[in-house]
């Protein structure tokens, strides 16, 4: 099962990595949500403190990245306003 986890956390991670990437390289996030991503950032905080607490590390690392990737595009869509 915690192979499952694993491939989960890097299936996670390559979905969440071309957005991040686009958004930085283009800067253009007029058409992101901002309350999604609020709520997503907010999700994947709580979702690794969860991880870490509980010591299932797939969790941990898949949020802590979504966490990271996710606070980027917000911080840009915040600046870019």
């Amino acid at each position: 099962m915690e192979l499952l986890g694993y491939i989960g956390t890097v299936l996670t991670i390559t979905a969440f990595l071309p957005q991040t990437l686009q958004t930085i390289k283009t800067r253009q996030t007029r058409d992101i949500s901002l309350l999604t991503y609020i709520i997503l950032v907010i999700s994947a905080l709580v979702w690794t403190i969860y991880g870490i607490g509980t010591h299932a590390a797939p969790i941990a690392i898949t949020n802590s990245v979504v966490f990271l990737s996710s606070s980027v595009i917000l911080f840009l869509k915040i600046i870019e306003k």
